[in-house]
């Protein structure tokens, strides 16, 4: 690692992260490189004072990344050292809670940072001695009337999270009561809400004390402390508390104006707002920041596009900079308590505070940088804004709807079919996944909770979201996505349903009978929708699927590609419709019809052309994430990929695509294309555009529920979390191999 100052110019060069600090593992290196220097080079147990409390709640954070044993053990070592306590003194009528480092001094927050650990560690291995001390603590403390107990900014690092993490063991409301009692306390003190961000403590609060050029001193580190610290409270907060929304407004706040800070290099000065007061690169601050975001990032509170570029320095910055070749972290400013202290601050100047927010910023970073964190969390925020507020009858009322500026004038609630049908059909599998209690077993739950409360309000009447069925030819599309979702999850969306609800799709399906369907693609709609009702053994016209079938096969010119109707389009309408349609509606056949032998040589000859169809879209994705804009409906962004998708999640990549190349290359795209700001409003809504907000792409028949087509390259989110798609390594993609220099496979006609 660098540990030389860089230039300007080749920190901007070198700001993408490297290969292996993109994926977990990579990230999982650092950490070891970085924890394993710190305790081999300190093997004995220190005191249980703030800053050998810091390292050991990113020392626990590092344990939960990595699974590393001995990372939990070297804690549990040291709480046992420390006899589970903080200050050891058992006379209350002498605790304090003014600064001090003596055994009197229980009350006073650096004391009490040491209860994260415990209280971790409890969680992990419950025995109530290790929080034994931390309840008699705190609950006395809480019996008081004082409320300034956090006059210092650490204080909000050192005690906030204890305070939430006691909650989750007791259920005590107090603590989340006298939490918030002692945050006004500190907030009304020390918060400067014009900046965001907080003065150290009393002497520091503007204009008594001002830098050397006269502006406010906002030390790095003391405003890190208390932005870590609401992270950590957030993460632990019950959702629906009553003073959350606080919690969150000021953690946004500090955000934004952190965002603003940020030095090019990637740091930021110990004076955060006043580079000049002690300029120079400074890690612990950083560190404290980094995670702070990506934690943010990570739980949905920050949007990644807008802080991604920050993020990606800051890492930048902790991994060429302030980590060293021995696995050391440098640049840590020593213990004090201002920006101006300690004029020499260099690559070997480390401390045990630092390294544990160094830990905690790559902790947050693997999980910044795991696929399936990132495509499920991606997935949530699409379909959240629109199941939220269809289950409750409300999508109509309340989504923004946006329409091409070349809208053809037909019934604008065709967005409200649109949008839920091709959602459905793009999450059905990953909804159909068993429940359980991770964070992403918990959104696919509540999503699919939402999901069959919409389905019902789709086809009732009496709902004010009752969809455009019987006006308009477009409900045929949009039907058939619908009826493909239950085909994709018949068990977890279909099956649920009560008799009325389902007798209700049954009729509004056959009834698009009513349609006389274009020469296109349009056939496979027609057939999806035949196909379900086939599958469910309600009264269906078999002639419609089979019409579509010899329609498409006519159609094949050859290498993967189908023409959509009579004349070839070179568009990706392969994609959007004609090949994952077409290899579904066969798939069922086959099932359903077992006495038609020639269903499964089609199928398999389908199979091998969506196959190399596959093959030559994993070639257009560039090194970079990109991948070739043409055609038409170029707004439905991701579904481009449908068909590696839907082989992924079937089992169907051919051999010559490794699970691990389409995941990361599909990963790749993904974060390029949801980088970009506007691709979303600000109510949570899919706008017009490719990457971002571009509503002069759109055709004449595109509305922003057109776009939730994109869905569909979740489909492998229906694989579990232990499938090799998801487990086996990144490899590159057939053009980064290629133009690196690197060994590649010739391509050949099918």
């Amino acid at each position: 690692m660098k540990n030389f100052t860089v230039s300007l110019f080749g920190i901007l060069l070198l700001a993408t992260p490297t290969r292996a600090q993109e994926t977990p593992a990579g990230v999982a290196t650092i950490i070891e490189k970085v924890n394993d220097y710190w305790q081999q080079t300190h093997p004995q147990p220190g005191n249980a004072f703030w800053h050998q409390a810091a390292y050991h709640t990113g020392n626990i954070a590092a344990y939960l990344a990595t699974g590393r044993e001995e990372y939990r053990r070297y804690s549990e070592q040291w709480a046992e050292a420390n006899e589970w306590k903080g200050a050891k003194s058992n006379k209350k009528a002498e605790w304090k809670f003014t600064y001090g480092e003596t055994d009197a001094h229980v009350l006073f927050g650096d004391w009490q940072i040491c209860f994260q650990t415990y209280i971790d560690l409890y969680n992990l291995a419950p025995d109530k001695r290790k929080i034994a001390r931390a309840r008699e603590v705190m609950e006395y403390e809480m019996s008081t009337p004082e409320s300034g107990y956090w006059w210092w900014a650490d204080g909000l690092y050192m005690v906030m999270p204890v305070m939430t993490k006691l909650y989750q063991v007791t259920s005590n409301a107090l603590y989340l009561q006298k939490l918030h009692a002692y945050f006004s306390f500190a907030k009304n003190l020390m918060y400067d809400e014009a900046s965001g961000f907080f003065f150290r403590d009393a002497k520091y609060v503007y204009p008594r004390h001002q830098t050397k050029s006269g502006k406010k001193d906002f030390w790095a580190r003391g405003n890190g402390w208390v932005f870590a610290g609401l992270a950590k409270v957030l993460q632990d907060l019950p959702t629906g508390e009553e003073h959350r929304d606080e919690y969150i407004r000021v953690f946004r706040a500090m955000a934004e104006a952190l965002r603003e800070a940020q030095q090019p290099e990637g740091h930021w000065t110990r004076s955060l707002l006043d580079a000049a007061q002690a300029p120079g690169y400074e890690t612990s601050g950083t560190a404290f920041f980094t995670y702070g975001l990506l934690w943010g990032i990570n739980s949905g509170l920050l949007e990644r596009e807008h802080y991604h570029a920050t993020v990606e320095k800051a890492w930048h910055y902790l991994t060429e900079v302030a980590l060293q070749e021995d696995g050391k972290v440098g640049f840590v400013q020593p213990i004090g308590e201002r920006a101006d202290q300690h004029a020499h601050v260099g690559p070997t100047t480390t401390a045990d505070f630092g390294v544990g927010a160094f830990l905690l910023a790559a902790s947050e970073r693997m999980t910044y940088v795991n696929d399936r964190f990132y495509w499920s969390n991606l997935a949530y925020k699409m379909a959240a804004p629109v199941l939220d507020r269809m289950r409750r009858g409300e999508l109509a009322k309340t989504m923004q709807v946006e329409l091409s500026p070349a809208w053809d004038g037909r019934d604008q609630r065709v967005t409200y079919m649109e949008c839920f049908g091709r959602l459905m059909d793009g999450i059905a599998p990953w909804l159909a996944l068993p429940d359980d209690n991770t964070p992403e077993g918990q959104q696919r739950h509540q999503l699919r909770t939402w999901a069959l409360k919409s389905y019902a309000h789709a086809v009732d009447p009496a709902s004010p979201d009752y969809l455009l069925w019987r006006k308009e030819g477009q409900p045929l599309v949009d039907a058939a996505y619908i009826a493909s979702s239950f085909l994709r999850a018949p068990d977890q969306l279909w099956e649920p349903l009560d008799e009325l609800t389902k007798r209700r799709y049954i009729e509004e399906f056959q009834q698009l009978r009513r349609i006389d369907p274009p020469y296109s693609n349009w056939l496979l709609f027609s057939a999806t929708i035949e196909t379900f009702l086939l599958s469910v053994e309600a009264p269906h016209d078999l002639y419609r699927i089979h019409s579509a079938i010899r329609k498409i096969e006519e159609w094949y010119v050859g290498d993967g590609w189908y023409a959509d109707g009579e004349r070839f389009a070179f568009d990706y309408y392969n994609s959007y419709v004609i090949q994952p349609m077409y290899v579904q509606v066969l798939q069922v056949l086959r099932e359903r019809l077992p006495q038609n032998r020639s269903l499964s040589r089609d199928l398999e000859i389908a199979q091998k052309r969506m196959q190399r169809y596959g093959m030559i879209l994993e070639r257009l994705i560039s090194p970079e994430g990109t991948f070739p804009v043409f055609g038409r409906s170029m707004t439905y962004r991701l579904g481009v990929f449908q068909p590696l998708a839907l082989m992924a999640w079937r089992e169907m990549l051919p051999e010559e695509l490794p699970a691990g190349q389409v995941r990361s290359a599909l990963t790749r795209v993904m974060r390029r294309m949801f980088s970009v700001e506007g691709n979303f409003n600000e109510a949570g809504f899919l706008q017009l555009g490719f990457a971002g907000h571009q509503p002069e792409l759109s055709d004449y028949y595109t509305n922003n529920g057109s776009l939730y087509i994109t869905s569909e390259v979740f489909l492998p989110l229906g694989l579990p979390a232990n499938h090799p798609f998801w487990t086996e390594p990144a490899q590159e993609s057939t053009q980064q191999k290629a133009w690196n220099g690197k060994p590649f496979p010739k391509d050949h006609a099918y």
